[in-house]
């Protein structure tokens, strides 16, 4: 079944012409990228709640695989405990990376005011 988006085969640009191809699969790539995209958090709570998912997720992803690869190898407690460090480890870095990707993506106003210290009183 043809795609009713694509052009006809007598259509300039839909021959032999490669770079026309190669925008055409290009602009497809990015609306798909787009489209299926996962949307980013507006505000800080949701941030704070991605965040925490994950944490718990990679963490809870690790401790199970460590179960069982001390249930499969009989090596208990060290599956358990690697599989810990690893999925603590593992959340540590999506949250790193989730807090980065917002922070590139709402910058600290530079002309915002600075707020004081109480330390200082």
């Amino acid at each position: 079944m043809a795609d009713p988006n694509s052009p006809p085969p007598s259509a300039p640009g839909s021959g032999s012409d490669p770079s026309a191809l190669k925008r055409r699969v290009d602009a497809a790539r990015a609306e798909h990228a787009r489209r299926d995209a996962p949307p980013e958090p507006t505000n800080a709570s949701g941030l704070a709640i991605r965040m925490g998912g994950e944490f718990g997720a990679a963490v809870l992803v690790g401790a199970g695989l460590g179960y069982g690869a001390d249930y499969w190898l009989q090596t208990s407690p060290f599956g358990l405990v690697i599989g810990l460090g690893l999925g603590f480890i593992t959340g540590v870095v999506n949250i790193v990376r989730a807090s980065s990707a917002y922070s590139k993506a709402h910058p600290v106003d530079p002309n915002a005011p600075s707020v004081p210290d109480d330390a200082e009183d």
